[in-house]
């Protein structure tokens, strides 16, 4: 039922006719949904929408394997753990060559200090 102008009509049939042969072929189609901001929105039409819930269709509850999920979950741990390890060594290793390059450095800082005061102090 709809109604127009206080009235209501009784709708029956279509206004279009269908397209079912059409839309068998395609690959997908659209379906237009309402404006917001002007704009209108294009999203895939629920029939050809395929990748609605990919999770739900692969996995099978009550099916899963507990061995495999603490398996990958463990493979996980290690990755992550050995990748974390290795960084934090190629850091200590960049701090202990920092650390020495310091020492270097003053070295040479006081060695520089050294021969300025003893020319200072031979050109009195």
């Amino acid at each position: 039922m709809e109604c127009i102008n206080g009235k209501t009509q009784e709708i029956t049939g279509r206004l279009h006719s269908s397209h079912g042969d059409d839309q068998r072929e395609r690959l997908a189609s659209l379906q237009s949904t309402s404006r917001i901001n002007g704009t209108q929105q294009v999203r895939p039409d629920k029939e050809d929408c395929s990748r609605d819930n990919t999770f739900r269709a692969t996995s099978n509850p009550g099916k899963a394997n507990d061995g495999k999920i603490l398996e990958r979950l463990e493979f996980i741990e290690k990755a992550y753990l050995n990748y974390v390890q290795s960084h934090q060594q190629r850091l200590e290793a960049r701090y202990s060559e920092s650390k020495e390059q310091e020492v270097v450095f003053k070295e040479a800082i006081q060695a520089l200090k050294a021969e300025i005061l003893d020319l200072a102090s031979h050109n009195e």
